[in-house]
């Protein structure tokens, strides 16, 4: 049953919470930090917090739409493994799951995201005020709880005592000040408390830096994997991961983007976000083959794999290939390859 609660992330009250005795967790839905569940031992032990965790459920979270009725992706965040969602998910095949489909995220990922830089910060800041705008010079309202994980406040796991709301109430307005001072951005910001309603727009100035990044990505850290993702290919998967994360950058998945056949709007968005983009194509997915051909048109550099003694198809066979004889081989070949072709 749903009862109305305060969110464990970013503090937002009065959302909906409903607890599972099943499976002894808690299921929240926030419009600021979007689907997610926790267990009870995450609820009740602090130390399970994840610093960062606000900015990662506010840029990645899985929300609904302005109403909270219609759901914009059938997903939720859980910090069980990854080997207990890949397993709910193939029997969620078979079925409507109550909740969604789980996207598994711990520590690793959160930090591997989070910007390690005050100007990357910014430009993702800018990035993402754009992607909440319906159009040029819109008026954007933030509550305070959304302001935190925009701009990449952090909070401690004593977040509501005083001295620490403070504390972050410095940083937010930092922050703000730093991106006016800089002309990127408009916004009245006389006093600060939880639950406030501030309004943000993006001055020229702001969308004329948007405007560069996204002719542009060279500050992006995200590359998209096409690849097919059958039974089997668990291996394959986190060895491409991991040499992709090696070199310093974000591995997104298509099945992490999509659960369905279609290639949709949103998909070929995150290939045209991405730095790069990785295919591997031992298994002769016409998918990949699509994603490869569509990053290419777009001029992205596409590092293209394939198990060795298969054969590729005629149009991209003389392409400089990554042939691998074991997964194990595949995290230094692919960052070797990463270092010589994108940051040469």
């Amino acid at each position: 049953m749903s009862e109305k609660g305060k969110c464990f992330i970013c503090g937002t009250d009065g959302i909906s919470v409903q607890y599972n005795s099943d499976r002894d967790c808690h299921f929240f839905t926030c419009p600021c930090c979007g689907r997610y569940e926790l267990s009870e031992h995450d609820i009740l032990n602090k130390e399970s917090y994840i610093e960062g965790l606000t900015s990662y459920f506010f840029y990645n979270g899985f929300k609904h739409e302005r109403n909270l009725e219609k759901p914009v992706e059938y997903r939720y965040f859980t910090s069980k493994s990854k080997e207990y969602c890949d397993e709910y998910n193939k029997k969620a095949d078979k079925k409507t799951p109550d909740h969604g489909r789980p996207v598994h995220y711990d520590a690793d990922l959160v930090n591997t995201w989070l910007p390690k830089s005050l100007s990357e910060k910014t430009d993702m800041i800018l990035l993402k005020l754009n992607e909440m705008s319906d159009y040029i010079g819109q008026t954007i309202e933030l509550k305070t709880e959304e302001l935190l994980g925009l701009l990449f406040v952090k909070k401690r796991k004593s977040q509501y005592l005083d001295f620490e709301v403070y504390e972050m109430f410095k940083q937010l307005r930092f922050m703000i000040d730093y991106l006016k001072d800089n002309s990127y951005i408009r916004c009245d910001i006389s006093t600060i408390e939880m639950g406030k309603t501030f309004y943000l727009s993006i001055t020229p100035q702001g969308y004329k830096r948007i405007d560069e990044l996204e002719k542009n990505n060279a500050d992006g850290r995200i590359v998209l994997v096409a690849m097919s993702f059958e039974k089997g290919t668990e291996k394959l998967r986190e060895s491409i991961r991991e040499g992709i994360s090696k070199a310093g950058y974000i591995a997104t998945f298509i099945d992490e983007v999509e659960h369905n056949e279609f290639i949709t709007p949103e998909l070929l968005s995150y290939i045209r976000r991405s730095r790069f983009v990785v295919v591997d194509l031992t298994h002769k997915n016409n998918g990949a083959y699509f994603e490869e051909g569509y990053a290419m048109g777009l001029g992205k550099t596409v590092i293209q794999l394939c198990q060795k003694d298969i054969s590729l198809h005629f149009d991209i066979a003389q392409k400089n290939t990554i042939m691998w004889e074991k997964e194990e081989d595949i995290p230094d070949r692919l960052y070797n390859r990463i270092k010589a072709t994108i940051e040469k």
